[in-house]
């Protein structure tokens, strides 16, 4: 999924569960960040302090590659492709709903760190979104992602087929996860067909994968208000019913993905999802990818042709001041928050399904 659902519906749906505007902000944003969260260097701060970054996501879903266990292991596994470890033959696949989906579920609700549940749980909602976009898929450079798409909304492009073709005459040339599908399973309005060893696969976005993940997000926020309500009230059972209607018109809407997310943006401010404690958070609502890593971190740079420079060179020439509140900026706690993640997916989740991945 992209920033029309990770961000927009996370937040429409965290609101209509009952979730305060600047909790569901919060939330939203911390499940979109999962995809801009593209560095991985340490900040070297001038005070002698050193913050490692917790990378979630490359710049692009990489079409071909050699092998890359590490890339996997640290990267779509744990944020993007989580392993049902259910059947045997295929444990590595991604499935809605799986066992370690729901253990991931009971480690959200049993959390007692209430500094940074609210990014933790947006950094799952992101997951466990992707189950559902990403299923029939491993995040390994795997035989099995090795599909052939015979219809879609997106379609290979010359240069996308000669590299499709490297993965059928180079040996070790292998696709992750659903690269040879392009962004088809990403598009909530799409209609699509792939085939594998020659088994024809029809999927409907709207009906099979993105409502249903809408709904079960809904429930299982509803269930994380319960136990923290100091983030929200619970709404009524009969709400998700009504709502559904709306989030379905605005799944269906057909656009680029900017269009899309634009469209959710302008229904959030004008309250077309008639949010009983509509304010000016929903009014103004808004993602900028590097937003909150400005507000912990001040960057300067030096000139090339200088001692400082010279200095900084494996800092990309950059010098690096944390701002007031370094420690409880969002950036920070969001950070914190993913490598956590990160560690309870490889080391807890994945062993406690009969999964050794780490």
């Amino acid at each position: 999924m992209q920033k029309d659902f990770h961000y927009a519906a996370i937040y429409v749906l965290s609101r209509l569960a009952g979730m305060k505007s600047e909790y569901a902000e919060k939330v939203a944003y911390s499940s979109q960040q999962v995809d801009d969260a593209v560095y991985d260097h340490a900040l070297k701060f001038e005070d002698g302090d050193i913050f490692h970054q917790t990378q979630t996501a490359h710049k692009e879903l990489s079409f071909i590659k050699s092998s890359d266990v590490n890339e996997s292991f640290n990267v779509w596994i744990p944020f993007h492709f989580l392993p049902a470890a259910e059947s045997d033959d295929v444990r590595l696949m991604t499935k809605p709903e799986s066992t370690t989906v729901n253990l991931l579920k009971e480690d959200i609700m049993k959390s007692g760190n209430k500094n940074n549940i609210l990014y933790r749980l947006g950094i799952f909602l992101h997951l466990y979104a992707d189950t559902y976009s990403h299923q029939d898929f491993k995040g390994f450079y795997d035989r099995y992602n090795l599909v052939e798409l015979l219809d879609g909304v997106e379609h290979l492009s010359i240069k996308d087929k000669f590299k499709k073709l490297a993965t059928e005459i180079i040996p070790g040339v292998l696709p992750i996860g659903h690269a040879l599908s392009i962004k088809n399973p990403d598009i909530p309005y799409a209609s699509w067909k792939y085939s594998r060893n020659s088994q024809m696969v029809e999927v409907n976005n709207l009906e099979k994968r993105f409502l249903p993940a809408a709904k079960n997000i809904f429930i299982f926020l509803r269930k994380f208000l319960l136990e923290n309500d100091e983030f929200g009230s619970v709404v009524e059972d009969e709400n998700l019913e009504f709502r559904l209607s709306e989030i379905k018109e605005t799944l269906k809407f057909r656009g680029t993905l900017e269009e899309r997310y634009k469209n959710w943006l302008s229904k959030i401010h004008n309250n077309y999802f008639k949010f009983e404690d509509f304010d000016s958070i929903d009014e103004n609502l808004n993602y900028n990818d590097r937003e909150w890593f400005k507000e912990a971190v001040e960057v300067k740079k030096c000139p090339k042709i200088s001692i400082e420079g010279l200095k900084q060179r494996a800092y990309n020439y950059n010098k690096f001041y944390k701002k007031d509140n370094f420690d409880n900026a969002d950036w920070t706690l969001y950070m914190k928050a993913a490598a956590e993640h990160k560690y309870k997916v490889i080391h807890e989740i994945l062993p406690q399904a009969g999964l050794n991945v780490g």
